[in-house]
């Protein structure tokens, strides 16, 4: 009898504590099921900041191994102190852009047509930054699939483990899934235990640990998604997204992944 009991409470154990691809499964569901596997291009816009800087921010997806992040830098919306009105005016709007397309990878700034500035002296003195941006790329295009379709690509696979159940700061539960990927790319992925939408993911790049909030998801045309991404650096908010717009399957041009020639 105490062992049949033994027996009985193992597996009510067991049950209760679901396997990583119910998890999974359940929480494409929530996200729009058949319409979220069905997305295969996407496009999102919205309003960035980091720190004092504001941009506007346009991502670009194309699955199975293309993305391009445009960034569009407001020179004159909260700079910093020492940028005069006619220095903000003669460098215009520059945009930052950084491609993944295939195995090609690169990073550009395209100077807007009101732009006093010559683009070669920007790129000589921006070019330490534009080679950090490009050496995380990968992961960046990896992070960006998971917070807005949870999703990944054949060429860079995600394998998914549930590690535990976790508090969240509004007093309910989340599942925390561990996942790892090519190279040293690993993130944990945390999943509310209730409406199963991913709520934030959490990687860890030396002494720094990032933290990607996920909130105010939207439903667009059947797929329920995030419209506020809110990054997180040792406990301090660095960056955020407001997503304005989102454009689902959309076509776009055949050049639009291939770097333009000056």
């Amino acid at each position: 009898m105490r062992e049949a009991l033994l027996l009985l409470t193992f597996t009510l154990m067991a049950g209760a504590q679901p396997s990583t691809d119910d998890i999974l499964r359940q929480a494409r569901q929530a996200m729009g099921g058949s319409r979220l596997a069905a997305v295969q291009s996407l496009s999102v816009s919205g309003d960035a900041t980091n720190g004092a800087i504001a941009s506007d921010l346009t991502l670009s997806i194309q699955l199975p191994d293309k993305f391009l992040r445009e960034q569009t830098v407001q020179i004159g919306a909260g700079m910093g102190v020492g940028i005069s009105p006619e220095m903000a005016a003669s460098v215009g709007a520059p945009t930052v852009v950084d491609c993944l397309n295939g195995d090609e990878q690169w990073s550009d700034i395209r100077m807007s047509a009101d732009s006093q500035i010559d683009s070669s002296m920007i790129e000589r003195a921006a070019g330490s930054m534009l080679t950090a941006r490009r050496q995380d790329l990968k992961g960046t295009f990896a992070r960006y699939l998971l917070a807005l379709l949870l999703a990944d690509r054949t060429s860079f696979p995600i394998q998914f483990a549930v590690v535990d159940q976790t508090p969240t700061p509004d007093g309910g539960m989340a599942y925390a899934l561990e996942g790892k990927g090519p190279g040293d790319f690993a993130v944990r992925l945390f999943i509310d235990s209730k409406t199963y939408l991913p709520m934030m993911m959490a990687h860890t790049s030396g002494d720094t640990v990032t933290q990607i909030w996920l909130s105010k998801y939207k439903n667009e045309d059947g797929v329920t998604m995030p419209h506020m991404l809110s990054w997180m650096q040792n406990g301090r908010e660095t960056e955020s997204l407001s997503i304005k717009k989102v454009k689902l399957n959309p076509k776009f041009p055949p050049g639009k992944f291939v770097k333009a020639t000056h």
